[in-house]
């Protein structure tokens, strides 16, 4: 109904050029009459012409489909001349005057230039109008492509550091401009508290609505069940549900952000960006501009399953991160319980040695890294016997050599395990010297790897004030006295010194130091991990996405 109301419209627009421009021309005002459903002719504008024209001159002029003129008794002439053809291509206009004129021949091939000159005008128009639409469209697209490409480059595994929470609030303002819409906002789930409320939507600086983010949440209320299945979009929302109380509120698309085992949210786009629709004669390809349709809601939705692929992604990936972890706490387990005078030493050097790390200006992925190497530093001494492990009294040469070969068993039994790659260089040089004379390889200054030096420094500390089997641990300030006469020698003398300024967190971590007690289980008691033969709770409700921190 509204294309072929906007086609009427572009009609009447054509013959009153055409009109205006014949009386410009030929100085004389035009009547417009038009064919009736009963083959009748009616005049169908006002004018000055005080005689009707005959009917025989209109039927002729609508059959020749020419300009036409007839001469009259007072000398004048009518002319007649055919407008606008119909879609069954029969003329059903045709504009009539009385003029004086010595050559009426040349005043029809003037009429038929006229006319063909605004036909042509008015379609140039159209099409210059439609060509701009259609870059507008293009250029949208490209700002589409550029805004899912850009999206799709923050989702690589790099950004495993943010969580997806993080993301949205990056995509928000770009998908908006690129949706058109006056407010884009991220609404959390129940789990979510919606914790992140107040930074979770984006308004655009032609938004003339003030809407509240109790008015998304109502429209979730409302249509998360239906968003479920497939974007809701909703135009004339106002009018097509005059009983709900949500003003300015004219359109919206609702996708939820979700994946087959849960619903992270929803992504809730508010009345398109647009100007008001006043005039129907508007190109076909207009008319739903100020509308939120197919594309919008495809753009929102495929930007949605993105993300909610990227929490997903999140949860998987602390999942494997926390089995890493879980599996490395129960390696330096066994290797402390071997060591009763060590017990928590591993422990202890990977929190001395973060601590040291984000003081040094270390970004947060690679202090959690020294903290695992702190963890596996001294893992080869699985490959030193308990007799020298353990032995009271001083080492002979032969037993010094095992245990300095520790950093090679170390190195061995990690090589092979890609995720752990990062942490070898701490674990083989973390005995080197700064003088060259450590082991296993003699390195010298800073040909050691910073991962080494630096936990060299902490690991000699706690080792210094830590009970062994031949001595009691040294006193604080005996400790922290060897690390300075051994600065530029046997430690980085850099790092010595930025250990020191932080050494009343290091003895705050060291006095605050609890080991974790090994669980004891009951005799007869079956095992806690998911109930008997694996049941679980149906009940069980999605969690908050966590990230995993060591």
């Amino acid at each position: 109904m509204e294309t072929e109301n906007s086609r009427q419209a572009s009609k009447r627009d054509l013959v009153d050029r055409i009109v205006a421009e014949l009386e410009q021309v030929v100085g004389a005002p035009f009547s417009l009459w038009e064919k009736t459903a009963f083959s009748a002719w009616q005049r169908v504008s006002r004018d000055d012409c005080s005689q009707s024209p005959a009917m025989e001159l209109l039927d002729l002029a609508q059959s020749s489909q020419k300009p036409t003129t007839r001469r009259s008794r007072s000398g004048t002439y009518d002319f007649a001349v055919p407008l606008l053809c119909n879609r069954f291509k029969r003329i059903k206009k045709v504009a009539v005057c009385q003029v004086e004129v010595a050559d009426p021949r040349m005043l029809c091939r003037l009429a038929e230039a006229v006319v063909a000159g605004c036909t042509q005008q008015q379609e140039i128009d159209c099409l210059t109008e439609e060509n701009a639409i259609f870059l507008r469209q293009v250029s949208e697209g490209f700002e589409e492509l550029s805004f899912l490409r850009a999206m799709a480059e923050q989702l690589v595994f790099g950004t495993a550091s943010k969580d997806y929470v993080q993301l949205v609030q990056l995509a928000l303002p770009a998908l908006g401009e690129a949706v058109g819409v006056e407010i884009l906002m991220f609404l959390p789930n129940d789990a979510q508290q919606d914790a992140h409320a107040d930074n979770a939507w984006h308004v655009n600086q032609r938004a003339k609505n003030q809407l509240h983010y109790r008015d998304g949440r109502e429209l979730v209320r409302q249509f998360r069940e239906a968003a479920g299945n497939a974007p809701v979009v909703r135009n004339n929302f106002q009018a097509t549900h005059p009983d709900c109380s949500l003003p300015g509120i004219d359109s919206f698309i609702l996708v939820e952000l979700s994946t087959t085992s849960e619903v992270y949210g929803w992504l809730l786009a508010i009345n398109r960006i647009g100007t008001p629709q006043e005039a129907v004669h508007q190109p076909i390809c207009k008319l739903s501009q100020n509308e939120l349709g197919t594309n919008e809601a495809s753009l929102i939705n495929t930007a949605a399953a993105m993300l909610a692929s990227h929490a997903h992604n999140l949860v998987l990936l602390n999942e494997r991160e926390s089995l890493l972890f879980s599996v490395v706490r129960t390696l330096v387990s066994a290797i402390d319980s071997r060591d009763p005078y060590t017990c928590g030493h591993s422990e202890r050097v990977a929190r001395y040695g973060k601590r040291l790390a984000e003081s040094l200006g270390y970004e947060k992925e690679a202090c959690q890294r020294i903290y695992m190497t702190g963890l596996l530093h001294d893992i080869g001494k699985i490959g030193v016997s308990d007799a020298v492990l353990n032995k009271a009294g001083a080492l002979t040469d032969a037993e010094y050599a095992e245990i300095q070969r520790h950093t090679d068993f170390g190195w061995a039994i990690l090589h092979d395990l890609e995720q752990l790659q990062y942490v070898l260089p701490g674990v083989l040089y973390h005995h080197e010297r700064f003088d060259g004379r450590g082991y296993p390889d003699g390195l010298a200054g800073r040909e050691t790897p910073l991962d080494g030096r630096l936990l060299a420094v902490v690991d000699a500390f706690d080792a210094m004030t830590s009970n062994r089997p031949y001595r009691l641990g040294m006193p604080v300030e005996q400790a922290v006295g060897i690390l300075q006469d051994g600065a530029g020698s046997q430690w980085d003398a850099e790092l010595v010194e930025a250990f020191m300024r932080i050494l009343p967190e290091i003895l705050q971590i060291r006095d605050n130091y609890e080991r974790s007690p090994m669980p004891q289980r009951i005799a007869g008691e079956a095992a806690s991990a998911g109930g008997a033969l694996g049941k679980q709770d149906p009940k069980h409700e999605p969690q908050p996405l966590m990230v995993a921190s060591f």
